[in-house]
């Protein structure tokens, strides 16, 4: 792949008055991290005014901690006039995946992201896409470097607690990039605020789920799967996959959920080589719309639930789908707290 000239391609927004930088809807905190470091080029090195803007909400306790700890400012994208900008960015996302607020067929100027690049994003003039990075927040921190704008402890604990949070502690898909930026940012962050942001209290939901996870998980061979129900926020299927994959045998997880109505849900792996994001994208097929990685990945499917009871078929659909893509040839599933009696 040629080598991003990020010098010549500023030049082309230069002096165009204003900015959107767009996240994915729900955003974590490579989105958020990679976000601010495009504020701060577009605004220091174009001389840009700069809006950063999110669709859907901010649920996951450590993502709020971080909102609120750091003093980021979004605006919804309900309050965007999409015609008011003369650049358009996506950050930790692409056009047409259905993940992010964008217009479908919306001019878009600038896409950098680290997930496999989808054909849209070309159309973009600033296109970054780096999919051997293992975060979005990497190559726009790369920007910084590269222009010598300086980096404030602010926005070095942004982006060094979205590398902890992708890369879980540099475990899952970090490559040397990722490396190199978390160890540059540990002389610069501030530790008092990262312990906030990594160790928020969170609310009676987490438990509430957590809880409904544990008592309806089963396990089917090396795959724990888990209906989630009615969801308090979307993120939370995310947050119980994550803390399920360390069951004893489980080598996948899936959850599955419903938020307004929407139906979402998340993948986990810990086989290096089992590509996540390939297998939910099957899963999910036409039905909606799906992205990840290797050990990481999610979707939402465009069925409208109204009752969980309406979300036992689709449920069990993915399980049995997911089970057949992977050929577990164990039949039926053992309930999770069973399993362990």
């Amino acid at each position: 792949m040629p080598t991003f000239n990020l010098k010549a391609t500023l030049e082309r927004v230069r002096g165009l008055h204003s900015a959107l930088v767009l996240m994915h809807d729900n955003p974590d905190p490579d989105a958020m991290a990679a976000a601010e470091c495009m504020r701060h080029v577009l605004e220091q090195a174009a001389g840009l005014s700069v809006t950063v803007a999110q669709g859907g909400i901010i649920g996951r306790a450590e993502n709020r901690a971080m909102v609120a700890t750091l003093g980021l400012v979004h605006v919804s994208v309900e309050q965007v006039d999409f015609s008011a900008y003369p650049v358009i960015a996506l950050v930790d996302t692409q056009p047409e995946t259905g993940n992010n607020s964008l217009p479908s067929g919306h001019r878009v100027d600038i896409v950098v992201d680290h997930h496999p690049p989808r054909a849209a994003s070309h159309r973009a003039p600033w296109c970054d896409i780096r999919a051997g990075y293992g975060a979005s927040c990497t190559i726009t921190y790369s920007y910084l470097k590269e222009l010598g704008i300086p980096t404030d402890s602010a926005l070095a604990t942004a982006i060094l607690y979205a590398l902890k949070s992708e890369t879980r502690d540099l475990i899952r898909e970090a490559s040397e990039h990722e490396v190199e930026a978390y160890t540059s940012l540990m002389k610069l962050a501030d530790f008092d605020k990262l312990r906030v942001i990594a160790e928020p209290k969170v609310p009676a939901a987490h438990f509430a789920a957590l809880d409904r996870a544990l008592r309806a998980a089963e396990v089917r061979g090396p795959l724990l799967a888990v209906n989630l129900g009615s969801l308090d926020y979307p993120d939370l299927v995310a947050e119980i996959a994550d803390l399920l994959l360390p069951f004893e045998g489980a080598h996948f997880v899936l959850c599955v959920g419903t938020y307004r109505g929407a139906v979402h849900l998340s993948v986990r792996t810990d086989l290096p080589r089992a590509h996540a994001g390939d297998l939910t994208r099957k899963m999910v097929g036409a039905r909606g719309t799906a992205g990840g990685h290797g050990a990481c990945a999610g979707g939402r499917l465009r069925a409208v639930v109204t009752k969980d009871d309406a979300l036992v078929p689709i449920y069990r659909s993915l399980v049995d789908d997911m089970a057949h893509r992977l050929r577990i040839t164990a039949e039926g599933s053992v309930p999770l707290l069973q399993s362990v009696r």
